[in-house]
């Protein structure tokens, strides 16, 4: 992560109170952590508040960071359970993951496969935003955040098959999603004349 060794950070907040290693871990950690408040809680100022409570909790707790194993895991923990008992207080019932989407990118594209990539990201975020809760959040943060099956299956306290199973689901919705589409034959027929 950004040549930082997060591991040596953790000892030192643990160890001697060190304010600056615990400034570098909280903006190394950030912005993902909002994303991830505000898929559940959907006001960017209450998941500004629930980032910044678990943050003032780690550090209330600092002496036991050496115990971190993955704080990515711990961090990500500790905001699904800020965010879920914020929920239950406030009667909020349903989480959607509205922040879920795909950027796709090629800087030498011409103009209709920078519209077909438009239109397939559309079709991809419309497909993803058809899963179920729980299959949605496994995807973003397969897909998006880039967590391993294992620390995803920590994070939800679901088991790695169950990862595997939803992703698996993810993954086929969105291929029929595409196959679907009306252009679909473009595509297809673009990329295989292009091999």
């Amino acid at each position: 992560m950004l040549n930082i060794d997060v591991k040596e950070l953790l000892l030192k907040i643990a160890r001697d109170s060190d304010l600056a290693a615990f400034q570098k871990i909280y903006f190394l950690y950030y912005e993902r952590l909002l994303k991830l408040a505000c898929s559940f809680v959907k006001l960017t100022e209450v998941a500004e508040e629930l980032v910044d409570d678990v943050f003032v909790k780690v550090w209330s707790n600092r002496t036991k960071l050496s115990e971190v194993n993955n704080l990515t895991v711990y961090l990500y923990v500790a905001i699904k359970n800020q965010a879920l008992n914020y929920n239950q207080a406030n009667r909020i019932v349903c989480v959607d993951i509205e922040s879920v989407g795909f950027e796709l990118k090629d800087i030498n594209s011409s103009v209709e496969e920078v519209l077909i990539t438009a239109e397939l990201a559309k079709i991809i975020n419309d497909a993803i935003q058809c899963l179920p809760e729980q299959c949605k959040m496994v995807f973003k943060l397969v897909k998006e955040d880039r967590l391993k099956y294992k620390n995803v299956a920590e994070i939800m306290n679901i088991s790695p098959k169950t990862v595997e199973y939803h992703m698996g689901n993810a993954l086929k919705s969105v291929a029929a999603a595409i196959s679907a589409s009306p252009d679909h034959h473009k595509r297809v027929f673009k990329k295989a004349s292009v091999n």
